[in-house]
């Protein structure tokens, strides 16, 4: 035995080795894959995920397609940070069915992120529900924060095992110098279908869509390009004089105008029309679906029923409910087409 060989097995105190850590990495990956065939076969790398600049947070993990070269051929990598390893063996392994899903999405040709990577879709939540994870909305990215469901922790509880055993150590983050900010001066990014980029100030967004002079689509958040193609018709219906819509003001999903709800909104706020003239309207689904808009200053407090009224509105239910060929009371209401219960209309039959 070398000096060297020596000195390598000296630095290891004999309860962890790095080797052993990537080892138990590359079983659960493989454990993923008995379960879903479609998932590639990766290199599994362990490294810093410290962040780069004051409000970068800690990287958990990543996939990158095609990163490493394997004889003739092209293999993806997933990343596990070193500052993730202080988690539990449920968490790291939660970072790896994330990082599958990521996996999924490539094979399949599937675009589930934006925004360099940050912002995750839809599409993205589906393919984690597809792995046993249950995908929460972030306002900042999107579809990316899981949590392993309960079946998910079961099928999978001799791999947390193996994870337990061998994530012994964890890294600590680095330390950025530099003052963190608490906003940023870059405005809102906005995306057309060419696709072209810009950025805006959050009231230039609100005041309308902005219309892209080669594609002509307008320049849409990610959030709002996740509501699918009847978004992309926006501008073809944000129409605020109302020249096109019979004088009525008309405005495309979320771009209604401060100071207007719908009769639904108005009635989770305890209020009603109230008379007033419609104000305006949403239109989506390409124009098929519509809900008028009322001026919120003009709303009156919803009228509550008198308890006459609300015994009368007793009475009338209840009647619905009495069988007019048995006359008992039953727990569903009685079906106008056959006029009495379903017990007397099937001896009947």
């Amino acid at each position: 035995m070398t000096d060297l060989m020596i000195m390598t097995r000296t630095c290891q105190d004999g309860s962890f080795t790095s080797a052993g850590l990537v080892a138990a990495l590359e079983s659960a990956w493989a454990a993923i894959r008995a379960r879903h065939a479609d998932v590639p076969a990766v290199v599994i790398v362990v490294g810093s995920g410290s962040a780069a600049k004051p409000n970068d947070g800690t990287k958990l993990g990543h996939f990158a397609s095609l990163r490493w070269q394997h004889g003739d051929t092209r293999m993806p990598e997933v990343f596990v940070s070193g500052e993730g390893l202080s988690r539990t063996p449920g968490e790291v392994f939660t970072t790896l069915l994330h990082e599958a899903a990521h996996a999924l999405a490539d094979v399949r040709g599937i675009q589930e992120t934006s925004r360099q990577g940050r912002w995750h879709n839809k599409r993205f939540a589906t393919l984690a529900n597809e792995l046993g994870l249950t995908a929460e909305k972030d306002a900042k990215l999107g579809w990316s924060p899981c949590t392993m469901r309960q079946s998910t922790q079961e099928a999978y509880a001799s791999v947390f095992v193996e994870l337990g055993a061998a994530v012994q150590a964890y890294r600590h983050p680095d330390e950025v110098a530099g003052k963190k900010r608490t906003n940023s001066n870059n405005g809102q990014g906005l995306t057309c279908e060419c696709p072209r980029k810009i950025r805006v100030s959050p009231s230039t967004a609100e005041e309308g869509p902005i219309v892209c002079g080669v594609c002509d689509t307008p320049f849409l958040t990610d959030e709002q390009r996740d509501f699918g193609a009847d978004v992309l018709t926006a501008y073809q219906i944000f129409d605020p004089t109302g020249v096109h819509h019979g004088g009525i003001p008309t405005y495309p999903y979320k771009f209604a105008p401060d100071g207007m709800a719908t009769r639904r909104q108005l009635r989770t706020a305890g209020l009603r029309p109230g008379g007033q003239p419609i104000a305006g309207q949403i239109l989506w689904r390409r124009g098929k679906r519509v809900a008028f808009l009322y001026r919120i200053d003009l709303a009156v407090p919803k009228r509550e029923a008198t308890p006459a009224q609300r015994a009368a509105i007793g009475r009338a239910l209840l009647a619905r409910r009495t069988c007019s060929t048995c006359t008992q009371v039953k727990d569903y209401y009685i079906p106008r087409r056959n006029g009495e219960c379903l017990d007397c209309a099937t001896a009947g039959a």
